[in-house]
Formats: structure tokens, sequence, C-alpha cells
């Protein structure tokens, strides 16, 4: 348990390193303000409005988060609700990468924000990391 521990650790370090490596680059290349937000703009932008959505998800789901479980019991039969709560967000996020890619639509950055927010209403309610089990 405690390796599992250490890699998770380390990989998300290692990332995060990388991340900064790669926002140092873009910021020296000196290409016109062109850094990650911009090209996560552009992208939510486009066919990929599911960014705001998810970034507002791991916002809900690492910095606030409910104590108390909204579904006591097992949605559906045999599926833990964690895994359920994170399965449905890959679903979410895939039909809105499939109507990012088949319907053309303005996004306005009010639209975003919707997105946003709503993303981390989920990441609270729904996919909390500070639920609290009780003794039975």
């Amino acid at each position: 348990m405690e390796d599992a521990y250490l890699l998770v650790e380390y990989f998300l370090i290692f990332m995060g390193l990388i991340f900064v490596l790669f926002e140092i680059v873009l910021n020296l290349m000196d290409i016109g303000g062109e850094t990650t937000n911009v090209f996560l703009y552009r992208w939510s932008k486009g066919k990929f409005f599911f960014i705001p959505f998810a970034l507002g998800a791991i916002m809900g789901h690492l910095f606030l988060g409910t104590k108390r479980a909204i579904f006591e019991t097992e949605i559906i039969q045999g599926v833990d609700n964690d895994l359920l709560s994170v399965l449905v967000l890959v679903g979410l996020a895939l039909i809105m990468v499939l109507i990012g890619h088949l319907i053309s639509f303005s996004k306005s950055k009010l639209f975003l924000s919707v997105l946003l927010i709503l993303g981390l209403l989920y990441g609270h309610f729904f996919w909390s990391m500070n639920v609290v089990l009780e003794a039975s």
C-alpha cells in the first residue's frame, strides 16, 4: 500500500514539474503570450468545451467536498459509488466532446463559466474526497 502511495505521489510531482517546465519554455519562446492558459481557453472555446467542467469538478473534488455522501447505498449494485462518480464524470466529458465535434456553436465566457460552476458543484457533491464513513 505504501509503495502505491509513493508511486502516485512521485507521479504527481513529476507531472507538476513537467507542466512548470513546459510553461517556462513557452514563456521563453516569446511567441506572444502563448502559454497553457491561452491554449486551454482556445480549446474550450472550440470543440473541447468540457475542459471548464472537468477543471471545476477537479477543484470541487480537491478543495471543497461534502463530508456526507449524497447516496448512502450503492446506486448500481456491485459498482462502488466512488467509482460510479468518476465514470459519470468521464461519460459527461465524452458526451461534451461528441457534441463539440458534431455541433458547431458559439461558447461565450458566460457559458464556459456556467460549465465551470456546474463542474465545481459536481465535484463538491458527487465526487467528494472528504466523505467520512460512519463506523457500523
